[in-house]
């Protein structure tokens, strides 16, 4: 009776705390959780829970595996979803006790804060939402690791924080702004697929068919998903609803301008590609073209067979590929 007594004190306690971070640009201070915490495969996973206050006063969610003084490798998620995607990551042993692992939610998805105007998706913003998060963990000079969506956050970086802010990043089949350009590395198919999961007006029976599309194409790739658990895909499904529908469609239609990433591409900033040859999401060929011409130290990995889930179903390859790509870039801020 009393184990269920403390249960209930917690789950509403926590339950609490992230409707008290949901629709809002003020919340309390910011607070940290260590303890172990079960992960999207049912292990026991230990880390610090924080939720950090950005420049605006918004509740940002981030944790750690807190292996400060390793190398930093601080990772964001694709849209809808949220940073739990790399569980299977920040699991692996050997990856864990190599580096120092940081992710968070995005605001506006997850358990982060909901801001209620496109003027709470600046780009600024999105660029102090990282320094706050890098901040909170003591993260300085870290490698930023971007899945998807993610990858704008780069171009945030970018444009709003000095250049030498990192080391090098990694895209997994990310884009690197929004808008009309992602009509040049998103499959046509999932264009009007995510232009459904992003309007809060349409009808319960559309919107619904379109998150199943969307989850069932996410796991395409390796023996095109079949050997995913569909309860994975229940758990995936159920973070594309962490926040209201209106949030999404503020996340997608924000401003990203990648031009200063670019520049920094040109000077000879390290970036790490990798794509998987059966991403039914991002065209991967496409997407190299494009950073090609703007980052001349570039490094391609392709994933035979792989979808938009390299870091999830092929989870060894990515991880070699991130580590032999961190041992060989180190960014100073200017031609290296």
């Amino acid at each position: 009776m009393q184990f269920r007594s403390l249960f209930i004190l917690v789950a509403t306690s926590v339950a609490s705390i992230n409707a008290g971070s949901l629709i809002t640009n003020t919340t309390p201070d910011s607070f940290a959780i260590s303890a172990p915490e079960p992960t999207s495969s049912g292990a026991l996973s230990a880390k610090t829970v924080k939720y950090v206050t950005s420049s605006d006063g918004l509740q940002i969610y981030a944790d750690s595996n807190d292996n400060v003084g390793k190398p930093a490798l601080v990772f964001t998620h694709g849209f809808k979803l949220t940073s739990a995607v790399f569980d299977r990551m920040f699991e692996d042993p050997t990856f864990s006790s190599s580096y120092h692992l940081v992710r968070y939610d995005l605001r506006g998805q997850g358990r982060s804060g909901v801001p209620t105007s496109a003027a709470g998706h600046a780009s600024n913003l999105y660029a102090d939402d990282f320094t706050a998060v890098s901040n909170a963990f003591n993260v300085t000079k870290p490698y930023f690791v971007a899945w998807s969506y993610g990858g704008t956050v780069l171009s945030d970086i970018a444009a709003n924080l000095p250049s030498d802010t990192l080391f090098g990043s990694v895209y997994l089949g990310a884009v690197p702004s929004l808008g009309t350009s992602l009509a040049n590395v998103v499959e046509p198919g999932a264009l009007e697929v995510i232009s459904l999961l992003a309007d809060p007006t349409e009808n319960s029976t559309v919107w619904e068919a379109a998150h199943t599309n969307f989850t069932t194409t996410l796991f395409l790739g390796p023996a095109n998903g079949s050997d995913t658990p569909v309860e994975t895909k229940w758990l995936w499904r159920g973070m594309m609803s962490a926040a209201p529908p209106f949030s999404y469609e503020l996340a997608i239609s924000r401003d990203v301008n990648p031009n200063a990433s670019f520049a920094l591409g040109a000077e000879g900033f390290p970036l790490q590609v990798i794509v998987g040859t059966n991403d039914q999401i991002v065209n991967g060929p496409a997407l190299v073209d494009v950073l090609q011409a703007h980052f001349t130290k570039l490094d391609v990995v392709t994933i035979q067979g792989g979808g938009h889930l390299t870091f999830f179903q092929n989870v060894q390859d990515v991880i070699d590929a991130i580590t032999q790509f961190v041992s060989e870039n180190k960014w100073t801020g200017g031609s290296n």
